[in-house]
């Protein structure tokens, strides 16, 4: 707790991005003998007039002084940052000039501003607040052409993050879900989320489908804040799944001009993965009691951040920000259902601490250096014990692993040898069956996974005013990466050692272990011009990669990727058309460089070789977009893109294993797309926005089936040929979706009365509806390695679902605060996520479930005498003293069947309540 303290005190924060808080111009006009002048009229020449920010947050005016009996002074290029104020002193020399005449004019239209190029899709922190959603993620999947954490047919770990001007990425295992980010932005400091989807600047990279652009608060003038608790405890039955959530968030001034701002968000589930699965059949299954809470699926999760905002001159600021994102979970093992002291469990630990050094522009020139330190750690296997709790799901102390000082040393040498603490898996005897089939106990699966990425980046950016009309962007960045990894797998067992299930036979594959400091850096030049309502955009960014590691004797070597990017933008008969390219590269997840066991659990024998030589992945995207006002309070937005993959990573067979396979960049594919958004900004009490996106993802399926590599002999002849080389749906090709989000308020005289009082006197609702066609999935045989149909032919289900939040504010004794109410999936929908690839349903299916009772009985058609702890009163019919026979020994094995195959995890969340009040300072 004394580290998370110590990172709070010392947080910190770089610079705002575009659309941040406003910028502020001040100084001090004086004649030549230094003594100020009164009366100095300051103004924004014609020209610039309005200006806008870049992704920094910055813009640049040009300033004219006039005064009656003084010689008018022109400041070409004065550069504002967001958020910051910029001081600007002028002398003014005597002479005898007339003024020009003031001319008044309204202020750009973000939704027509022609000198706007990006496409993004932006949430401000107060609609976050005003929304049923609780992290940036949800938020931000909101936004047309998002598939949860996939953007535009992307896969996972294929967007960028940036936060205030600096990238984050989990560059090791983003892909595969390990973790995510491994850092959470708490919603209460955010003044903007957003999702960029193409045309933005060359200064960012790693960002093949998209990139996300969070804007944090900085430091009020005046101390203010919110803390909120949130729960569904109180709520009855199947509504209650143990969810406390506590928020607190505080800004203000400090001493000597210092400015802080941080928050806490914390919470905690005894169901942290909810399912909206049916019932069970089985009276005697134990979550026939409360069907609707997992056994062994606790989680929780702590964010605490905080930035410090310090003026050291008139031209200089420093900025300071700390991070810390801790979640840790018991994950359910259906295996384990019984013996879930064996079920594995997960942690995830980020840091992240940057200082942002400022200098305001001297002339023409501004500068902003940024170092940051990210830390991201991942551990995931079985719990020495599991912990206890102090406030409803909260452990209050770190989960503490089987093994993980082994792992954490990467120790592959007492990592040979049975791992002590570990136990091998037996039949349980705990069920309500008996029969030894499906449950495991005694032991756990014996797996034990850990990794750690760490960070040090420092970034330069430079702005340099190229006269009336222009601006140049300069830039770069050195990234020093240490990656560490670990994996054990049956770690019950000694490396090496032969074990026989049935008629398989595999043998305990050794331990994985990888060290290595990867070095990138990269460098972008970016020009703008402006004229008029024209603007273009033309910028450069080069990367380079080096992996430094060494796998199976093949060094890794550096590469190189050149990515240039333009937009242009004008205003066409009422309306701003958008016309750009952008080309982005992406080095590969550092995952892929190393050697691993393959599907551990399912097929041990089966690895995977990393490849140090793998390339960069890129895409290159075309987009032409309009935005229009239909009418004043009503914006109309329409993008069309083309995007072109190439490099992406597959896995193919190494040598003639097949079950041995090895990363390449042999695939390439295709994503074609429209998006339309309409908006109604709030008036009159009510606001809506519309999404609709339609797209195709598709790719060529280079894997372990090798569709169109294979050699085929040309018909009525010898001769060989290769097939074409088809594309095929991509796992995120969502064809069609759409997302309504409508909100409402009610002015504080407004709303009925009822019984001398108004109950809806102040209140806010807001509802988000969410539709989508299903996403494609791969339909094999019972053992995986034969396709039916052609790779992702099937389609999942539909979903929908339904989001509404009350808000209720309340003043009691001069404390301002509110309630509210938060439910998603509001008409409880059962919507199917997945399903099983052998029979395209959401379950085994009963005639399944009787083959798989049958297989485990012929396995195991002993008899269970009255002695053993396996025997069950109630299942020997003739009262014997044996449980004997297909009569009473095969409707054990089926009912165990029917409780072990239940389909859970085939179905998204269910209804989920939860009720909130909030204090307001």
């Amino acid at each position: 707790m004394r580290n998370v303290l110590l990172l709070c005190a010392l947080c910190a924060m770089p610079g705002a991005l575009a659309a941040q808080t406003a910028g502020t111009l001040r100084g001090t006009v004086r004649d030549d003998a230094g003594l100020p002048l009164a009366g100095v009229l300051v103004r924004v020449a014609e020209a610039r007039r309005t200006a806008t920010t870049d992704e920094t947050g910055a813009y640049r005016m040009r300033v004219v002084f006039q005064r009656v009996g003084y010689r008018a002074m022109v400041q070409e290029s004065v550069l504002v940052r967001a958020g910051l104020t910029t001081d600007l002193e002028v002398a003014l020399a005597p002479a005898v000039v007339a003024l020009d005449p003031l001319s008044v004019s309204s202020p750009v239209d973000p939704v027509l501003d022609p000198l706007a190029t990006s496409t993004a899709q932006r949430l401000t922190g107060n609609e976050l607040r005003a929304l049923p959603v609780s992290t940036v993620t949800e938020a931000v999947a909101l936004s047309a052409g998002a598939v949860g954490e996939s953007y535009r047919g992307g896969r996972v770990g294929q967007q960028s993050f940036v936060l205030d001007g600096l990238g984050v990425k989990n560059q090791l295992d983003a892909s595969t879900g390990g973790g995510g980010l491994g850092v959470r932005i708490p919603p209460d400091m955010l003044t903007e989320a957003s999702l960029v989807t193409n045309g933005f600047s060359a200064r960012y990279g790693q960002a093949l489908s998209g990139m996300i652009n969070v804007v944090t608060k900085d430091g009020g003038d005046a101390w203010s804040g919110r803390t909120a608790y949130e729960s569904d405890r109180a709520l009855p039955g199947s509504w209650d799944y143990g969810l406390d959530r506590i928020v607190m968030q505080a800004d203000g001034p400090l001493l000597g001009g210092i400015r802080f701002v941080g928050a806490v968000d914390v919470a905690a589930r005894f169901d942290a993965d909810p399912v909206n699965a049916p019932d069970p059949l089985e009276p005697r299954d134990p979550r026939t009691a409360e069907p609707h809470l997992l056994p062994h699926n606790r989680g929780e999760a702590l964010d605490l951040t905080g930035k410090l905002t310090i003026p050291l001159a008139r031209r200089h600021a420093l900025r300071l920000f700390g991070l810390r994102s801790l979640e840790q979970r018991l994950l359910f093992d259906p295996a384990f259902k019984y013996n879930d002291l064996h079920a594995p469990a997960r942690r995830t630990l980020g840091d992240l601490v940057s200082a942002h050094y400022q200098l305001l522009p001297l002339g023409a020139v501004g500068a902003d250096l940024r170092v940051a330190y990210f830390q991201r750690e991942f551990i995931r296997g079985q719990l020495r014990a599991e912990p206890g709790t102090t406030f409803g799901a909260f452990a209050g102390e770190r989960y503490r692993f089987i093994g993980q000082d082994i792992a954490r040393t990467q120790d592959t040498a007492r990592a040979r040898d049975r791992i002590p603490g570990l136990g091998r898996p037996e039949f349980s005897e705990r069920t309500p069956w008996g029969v030894p089939a499906f449950f495991l106990g005694l032991g756990g699966r014996g797996d034990l996974a850990w990794n750690r990425f760490r960070e040090l980046r420092t970034q330069l950016d430079l702005t340099i005013s190229g006269g009336r009309y222009t601006e140049w962007f300069v830039g770069g960045e050195i990234v020093r990466q240490q990656v560490q990894t670990f994996q054990r797998v049956q770690g019950y067992d000694s490396v090496g050692t032969r074990l026989i299930a049935g008629t398989d036979t595999t043998i305990v594959p050794p331990t994985t272990a990888a060290s290595f400091t990867p070095l990138s850096g990269a460098a972008y030049v970016e020009a703008q011009a402006r004229w008029e309502d024209i603007a273009l955009t033309v910028g450069v960014r080069f990367d380079r990669f080096n992996p430094r590691s060494t796998t199976s004797g093949t060094v890794g070597r550096a590469r190189n990727a050149v990515s240039p990017r333009f937009g242009l933008s004008t205003a066409l008969k009422g309306a701003t058309v958008v016309a750009s390219y952008g080309r982005f590269a992406q080095a590969p997840d550092f995952q892929y460089l190393v050697d691993a066991a393959f599907d551990d659990t399912v097929r041990t024998g089966r690895f995977r070789a990393g490849n140090p030589t793998l390339g960069f992945e890129t895409s290159s995207q075309f987009e032409f977009s309009v935005r229009a006002r239909p009418r004043p309070l009503t914006s109309l937005r329409v993008n069309a893109f083309y995007k072109r993959l190439e490099g992406l990573v597959a896995s193919v067979p190494f040598g003639l294993n097949p079950d041995s396979t090895i990363f390449g960049n042999a695939d390439f594919g295709t994503v074609v797309g429209t998006e339309v958004m309409l908006e109604r900004e709030m008036h009159a009490g009510w606001s809506a926005r519309v999404s609709y996106s339609l797209q195709r993802a598709e790719a060529t399926a280079t894997d372990a089936f090798q569709l169109w590599r294979r050699i085929r002999l040309a018909p009525g002849g010898v001769d060989t040929v290769f097939p074409a080389q088809v594309e095929y749906p991509l796992d995120y090709d969502r064809r069609h979706g759409v997302t309504v989000i409508l909100q409402g308020r009610v002015n504080d005289g407004g709303g009925f009365r009822a019984l001398g009082v108004q109950p809806a006197r102040g209140g806010e609702a807001a509802l988000i509806v969410k539709w989508a066609s299903g996403l494609p999935y791969t339909r094999t045989n019972v053992t995986g390695d034969t396709l039916i149909g052609l790779p992702n032919s099937y389609r999942l289900p539909s979903q929908l679902t339904l989001d509404a939040l009350l808000r209720r504010p309340v003043d009691l004794g001069g404390i301002r605060g509110g309630i509210y109410l938060d439910v998603r999936n509001l008409l409880n929908r059962r919507n199917v996520i997945a399903v099983r690839r052998d029979n395209g349903q959401v379950g085994l299916g009963e005639s399944g479930i009787l083959a798989a009772a049958q297989a485990a009985y012929n396995a195991h058609p002993e008899a269970i005498p009255y002695e053993s702890r396996r025997y069950r009163d109630w299942a020997d019919l003739d009262q014997n003293g044996l449980i004997e026979g297909t009569t009473e020994l095969l409707p054990l094995y089926q009912s165990a069947a029917r409780d072990f195959y239940q389909p859970l995890f085939a179905f998204g969340p269910p209804r989920l309540v939860r009720l909130g009040f909030e204090i307001v300072f």
